[in-house]
């Protein structure tokens, strides 16, 4: 069987990957069906590597070594093919990261996915969250030693100057006429749901750091929640509430002037309480 002409590092998906290689090798062979991989693999199902590949069924590891035989992938791309299995079928938050540390300690994968992970990275780290919005404070100036003193967690200022230099080759801050740095964008959003890991992690240590400062006086904090029993309708009223919120709260920040501190507002709201399997709240995924 011909070696493989797609480059399985560029794939962050193996369902993905394990579609466009069944269809290359079709292409080069019309015998090479699905039913014809089947049979290899020794599976009853004809359909199983079709619900592999919409996600109604995963793979094993015993499977997964027969799969990268019969698909052709050398031994290094074997190694990966079963990386990248993990990442997608690992079930918790840390097991995913850990799955995705272990993509990106190969050097082909970061060459095709460098841009992106410094995104992920950007919305994992505070320091760089905070540098770029530092920016643009009344007092702002580029030196790093001043930039150090008005952080209230320890960095160096090798440290500030690799953050800074990431934000601009992100595009998330560019320079001016005068050269000095500026927003590339007013605001930065999540968006409204979060799926994918790194976002993940990005709320987790928010509310990490929002645990810690409450430690600090209260007329630099504010801290207020509400335990509540909700209904399907409510619950789709608060999440418009939430939305309408957010963008009052990006009004007051651009009818401002002068800016003084950096802040974060995080705002969650999750369930106490175990759903019905048949109860799915409107407005939700």
């Amino acid at each position: 069987m011909k070696r493989t002409k797609l480059s399985i590092y560029a794939y962050t998906d193996f369902r993905a990957f394990l579609r466009d290689r069944l269809a290359e090798l079709k292409e080069e062979n019309p015998k090479f069906s699905q039913r014809y991989f089947t049979g290899k693999l020794g599976l009853s199902g004809r359909s199983y590597l079709t619900m592999v590949i919409d996600g109604s069924r995963n793979l094993s590891d015993s499977l997964a070594r027969k799969l990268a035989d019969v698909l052709g992938l050398g031994a290094e791309e074997t190694v990966f093919f079963h990386e990248l299995i993990r990442y997608g079928q690992a079930k918790t938050t840390e097991a995913k990261s850990e799955a995705l540390d272990n993509l990106r300690r190969n050097k082909h994968f970061l060459k095709v996915h460098q841009l992106d992970l410094d995104h992920l990275d950007y919305m994992n780290d505070p320091l760089t969250l905070t540098l770029r919005e530092m920016v643009v404070l009344q007092d702002f100036r580029e030196d790093l030693k001043w930039i150090c003193e008005r952080l209230p967690v320890k960095a160096t200022p090798k440290r500030v100057k690799e953050g800074l230099d990431k934000l601009l080759r992100l595009g998330l801050l560019v320079r001016d006429g005068q050269g000095r740095l500026q927003l590339a964008h007013k605001h930065q959003s999540t968006g409204p749901r979060l799926g994918s890991v790194p976002l993940r992690s990005y709320h987790r240590t928010m509310l990490k750091l929002a645990a810690e400062s409450m430690d600090l006086p209260t007329d630099v904090r504010s801290f207020s929640g509400l335990t509540i029993a909700v209904g399907s309708a409510s619950y789709a009223k608060i999440l418009e509430a939430y939305a309408s919120f957010l963008d009052k709260v990006r009004a007051i920040i651009d009818s401002e002037e002068a800016y003084d501190h950096v802040y974060h507002l995080e705002a969650v709201l999750f369930p106490l309480t175990r759903r019905n399997s048949n109860q799915t709240p409107k407005g939700g995924k």
